[in-house]
Parts: C-alpha cells; structure tokens; sequence
C-alpha cells in the first residue's frame, strides 16, 4: 500500500521528521518531486541530516528517487557521502530519466529574480524553476544523458546557446560559468552515480502489487502547488500528493495520507500570508522555532495557524489523518490564535475564492488560552496541558480528520502517538 507524508502550509512543516518516523514500519520510502529547492531536517539521537534529494530517513532502508524528481548532482552526491559516514546503510535507487539542475539553470534564476525586481518570487535561486522550463519545452539534460560525454556535450551546447542569450541579452546580466568546466563535472557526477540508476517505476510498481507498502515523501507542499497554490507565488511544478502517480508511473490506488501542519503558520520567501505577524510575537515563534530555511537559512515569516487553508488542504489532497508539530514553540504565550475564516470586502468567502486575492483576504480568529512550557515526553494525551488538549481538539473538528501524531520536539522520539 502507498503511505504518503505531505505538507498542508507553505512548506517546512516537519515532514522530514514524519517521513523518518514512519519508515521505521517500512522498507521502502521513495522521493517523487520537487529538487533541491527545499530541504527537510531530521534529528534522531545525536544524528541531525539535511536532505533535499534523498529521502529524508536516518533508517536503513531502500531508498528511491522517482523520475519527477530534479536532481542537482553536487548536492544528491552530498547526501549519499553523508549516509555512508553515518553508517546508515541504506539502498540508493535513482530513476535515470530524472531531469538534472545545472548551475546554468541557477544563474537563469537569479538573474531572472534580479529583473523582475519588486515582482520576484522570492526564489531560493538553486534553478529548479528554470530546469521545469527546460523539461516542459523538451530540451533538458536527464542522468541518462551524463555517461556519454559527446552525447551530453551536444545537448549542452544548445541548452547552453539558449540560456546564455537569456541571461546577457533579455535580462541584462553576464554568466560566470566556464562551459567546459560544467561539461566535465556533469559527466563525472553522473558517472559517480550511475550504479544506482534504477528503473523506479518499474521496481515501486512490483512492490505493491506483492503487497508491501511504500512510503512516498513529497516537496514543498499543498498551497505551493503551480496550480491550487498561492499562485504565482508558488513552485514551478504540481505539490498535491495525487500528483505522485505520474510522477512515478504507476497506476492511480487508494493512499493512505498523514497531513503534516505545525501549530502555527510560516512562508519563506514573497507572497500573501494573511495571518502573518509582524511583532514580539513573531520573534518569539522564529526563535523558539528556529524558523530559518533549511537551504536559504533565511528567516521564515511567521504568523497565526490558518485553519481554513488546513481544511482546505485536507480535501485538495484527502488526508486520512494529521500530524501536528512544534506544539512547543508556543508554550508560554498569554494567548494564541487561529484564522476560521476569511472576509474579503466584510463579506465571508470560500477558501478557493480567497485563494485568488489572498492579499485582499481578511482573517476572521479564533482565540484560545494558551499552555505553559512542555515536559521532555509524553506517553498519553491526557498528560497534556488541558489548554493545549483544547486546541487540538479543536484543530481536529474544524479539519474533519484526526490527529494521529503529536510532535513536540525536533527528536524523532517526542512524538505522541494517539491510538
């Protein structure tokens, strides 16, 4: 059976932290979008590991990255050095009609930003968005394409004459890349990492039809979809989790989702955030938090939890249940709140209404009394703070599906498990 962790916010929910938690039930954890554009922290023991191409698991398992997945060769070889050193002996199956980030593809973003100038995404600049371009209009590199070098070069060379003339003559910037230099490091990182192509779909599909389960991490998360997101303030490519069953080639079945949210709400990069703080508040939340981007390291907006894009989220995406995290950082607050509902112009809207003026969009709160500093574990929802019990509550008859973690530290131990 498909089990997937997907994020209900704007990213950096702990889905990290989820997708290792639960592939301790499973062998196989699979990475099917999104690159290097985001990563996801997991903390066990006096192991911490960042990842943001291989899944984010410190269990040995097999583990796959699907061909919807974009893959920036220095940082894939990065990780893979880092879970050897840590003895983590894991298996490494790589899809090789993944498509390849190239710092061309970063230049292009950057500078691309750099014109757009009050307009700009926000982008971390890594050239995700710039390779979704290149695999849309047929002309990307795949990993295929790295082992033979005359055969990448020729492709190289016309990417190349493209995104040269972008970059120097519609954006007014001058590229620092030295041609043959990329050439040589391309071809080397594909041939460091060709023992491990695999045909992703091919094995995924096998896996289930014999009856074992799968657990499938997605990027980013469900309101930077490209399509049902904060558009244009969103990623280049699809988020929801329904997306996977193209983006690994197998066909549509039942998934059981775990709909990852923290207690409050956070957005890296430009944007509307209707519940954003812009006070004390918020600097208590980032620091307690550590709300800091886990590849741009810039520091994260903060802001009241949005229940009506939770609630939204769960039925874009049919959550079977949620996971709650960082409960935590907002012990000791004399009050917190959550957005029930929007009002654009004093009239109450949908939550897809408010999605296309989402800078107009007013929040309508919910307050409650908030608990005090937590223990270091927990082994019963009654031992918690009632306040916080009321909170939960709350949060899961608003959303309609229960709360089935409870996380309250970055460890994968303090985790609640409500049976």
């Amino acid at each position: 059976m498909l089990i997937s962790v997907v994020g209900l916010q704007f990213g950096d929910e702990g889905k990290g932290k989820f997708v290792d938690y639960l592939s301790v039930n499973t062998n196989n954890v699979a990475r099917f979008n999104g690159g290097a554009n985001a990563g996801h922290s997991v903390q066990c023991g006096n192991i911490r590991g960042s990842f943001s191409q291989l899944p984010s698991s410190l269990n040995e398992k097999n583990l796959y990255i699907c061909q919807g997945a974009l893959i920036s060769l220095p940082i894939l070889i990065r990780e893979i050095d880092f879970i050897q050193k840590e003895n983590i002996n894991s298996n490494i199956f790589i899809d090789p009609r993944c498509h390849i980030v190239l710092p061309l593809h970063a230049e292009l973003n950057k500078a691309s930003e750099k014109y757009k100038g009050k307009n700009k995404i926000g982008s971390v600049g890594v050239g995700v968005g710039a390779c979704v371009e290149d695999k849309s209009n047929r002309h990307g590199i795949r990993l295929i394409d790295t082992l033979d070098k005359e055969k990448l070069r020729t492709k190289l060379e016309f990417l190349w004459g493209i995104r040269e003339k972008q970059i120097n003559y519609v954006f007014n910037e001058e590229t620092t890349l030295d041609f043959e230099e990329m050439l040589e490091k391309t071809h080397q990182y594909g041939n460091r990492i060709e023992p491990y192509f695999t045909f992703t779909n091919e094995v995924i599909g096998d896996l289930l039809n014999s009856g074992e389960d799968v657990l499938l991490e997605t990027s980013q998360a469900t309101f930077l979809d490209n399509s049902f997101g904060t558009y244009p303030y969103t990623v280049a490519y699809q988020t929801l989790v329904q997306t996977c069953f193209a983006m690994i080639g197998i066909p549509a079945q039942k998934i059981h989702i775990v709909g990852v949210m923290k207690s409050y709400m956070i957005r890296v990069g430009n944007g509307p955030f209707p519940t954003e703080l812009s006070d004390e508040k918020a600097d208590y939340i980032r620091e307690r938090g550590n709300e800091y981007g886990t590849v741009s390291k810039r520091p994260r907006r903060c802001g009241w939890l949005d229940l009506s894009l939770i609630k939204h989220a769960v039925k874009l995406n049919g959550v079977t249940e949620l996971a709650i995290t960082n409960v935590d950082v907002l012990a000791g607050l004399h009050e917190i709140k959550a957005a029930i509902a929007y009002e654009i112009d004093d009239e109450i809207v949908s939550c897809d209404n408010a999605l296309l003026q989402l800078d107009r969009a007013k929040p309508i709160y919910k307050t409650f009394k908030c608990w005090g500093e937590l223990n270091g574990s927990y082994t019963h929802l009654t031992e918690l703070p009632t306040e916080l019990i009321n909170f939960l509550s709350f949060i899961q008859d608003y959303a309609g599906v229960p709360i089935k973690y409870i996380s309250y530290g970055p460890d994968r131990n303090q985790t609640l498990v409500i049976q």
